[in-house]
């Protein structure tokens, strides 16, 4: 038996995420290897022995594919929204000679767990079928410093029979901002919901027709955002999977080119930085066969080089 959707395992005495865990199993009275058969029908592909880690405590959830899974496992075990996921640990952080904090763990797991709680509202999962082949994100950036669009090539192949939607999903760390998302080529929106906590929005791709196993198709979207308040300082694309190629490219206002820059990549709880020079008012960088992990890029612009930030729509 699975819990329902009223809480009834008080964790409130707990003071680890392995204590928690276990607490949680030994009152729920399922074994993990049923606990990986509810996940799993939710989308989400943990095994056996990641669950007995994390109950033993020799490992925590770090990876964004475990991060994503807390709610459902939450849900399964019949515990309070978060109770799980507020005992996980922040990753070690690194700041930049500003202080500017490039990794907010607890940030990143709560939006996590909000896109999948509004993906499970479209009766969308994070594996619904299609895998990424490459992708090109191309993001352009104004004189104030703020977002000014992102536009997605991606080139999918079917992994299941019949598959004709995916979720897609934008959030942006400007609390005034509110995200939004639009169909360009080869593809439309569908249904849409909104989180009423974050600027974030998750969406309903809607591919040409059913596709065959094996089937290739490649499809365009903008992701935006109005009422900017901040510059927009870092982006990163995290993934599941591995995908073949991915082309990352920020442009920026000629009047507006950052002082300095720098690549980071997650591996688990593994972060690394590598300095980037600016050569133009464009970022450019390639990776082949990466995931699953983070990758992105972040900049920094001299004091009083960016315009003020007027209001938008």
């Amino acid at each position: 038996m699975v819990a329902s959707d009223e809480a009834d395992v008080d964790l409130r005495s707990a003071t680890t995420f392995a204590h928690a865990f276990r607490e949680a199993t030994d009152q729920r009275g399922l074994s993990l290897e049923r606990i990986t058969y509810h996940l799993r029908r939710r989308g989400h592909d943990l095994s056996t022995a990641t669950l007995s880690y994390w109950r033993t405590g020799r490992s925590v959830p770090q990876r964004s594919t475990s991060i994503a899974a807390l709610g459902a496992l939450e849900e399964i075990l019949g515990v309070e929204r978060g109770s799980l996921a507020s005992l996980v640990p922040p990753r070690p952080t690194r700041l930049t000679g500003d202080g500017r904090n490039l990794v907010q763990a607890e940030r990143f797991i709560k939006r996590a767990e909000v896109i999948s709680q509004l993906m499970s509202e479209l009766g969308l999962n994070w594996d619904m079928g299609m895998e990424y082949l490459s992708v090109h994100d191309h993001m352009r950036i104004r004189r104030d410093g703020t977002l000014e669009g992102h536009l997605v090539t991606a080139l999918m192949r079917a992994t299941r029979e019949g598959v004709d939607r995916l979720p897609t999903w934008y959030g942006h760390d400007d609390p005034g901002a509110y995200p939004f998302i639009s169909a360009e080529n080869n593809c439309r929106i569908g249904q849409v919901v909104e989180s009423k906590d974050l600027p974030l929005v998750v969406a309903e791709l809607l591919l040409p027709r059913p596709m065959n196993v094996g089937e290739v198709v490649h499809i365009q979207y903008t992701n935006g955002a109005g009422g900017q308040t901040e510059p927009f300082l870092d982006w990163s694309r995290g993934t599941v999977g591995t995908v073949r190629e991915s082309y990352l490219e920020v442009e920026f206002d000629p009047q507006a080119i950052p002082v300095k820059a720098e690549e980071f990549v997650e591996i688990g709880q593994d972060r690394r930085t590598t300095p980037l020079p600016v050569i133009d008012h464009t970022l450019r960088r390639y990776r082949r066969d990466f995931g699953p992990g983070v990758w992105g890029l972040a900049w920094e612009w001299s004091p009083g080089t960016l315009a003020p930030i007027r209001n938008r729509p």
